[in-house]
């Protein structure tokens, strides 16, 4: 539950699409869970990643410096979701 007041500061971003980056609250996040269009997105810095005991369970992690290495990997059809505290 404590990581969900953390996703406040989550964002909605299509990988591609080019349609603007959008804020979402914890709440709306909650109610995304378990959807099957949802990629949820985790692009903290290893060293934050590895001090956190919060972690959203099924999360990928990425690197928010190499794009291109882990953009190809969603559809368009899919909602991404990339935190980062």
């Amino acid at each position: 539950m404590g990581l969900f007041f953390v996703l406040l500061f989550a964002f909605a971003m299509p990988v591609y699409g080019g349609e603007d980056i959008s804020r979402i609250s914890a709440e709306e996040l909650k109610g995304m869970l378990g959807s099957a269009e949802l990629v949820l997105l985790d692009a903290r810095t290893d060293k934050d990643w590895e001090k956190s005991d919060s972690k959203i369970v099924g999360a990928v992690r990425i690197d928010p410096s190499n794009v291109n290495s882990w953009a190809d990997n969603y559809g368009k059809d899919q909602r991404i979701i990339i935190y980062c505290a």
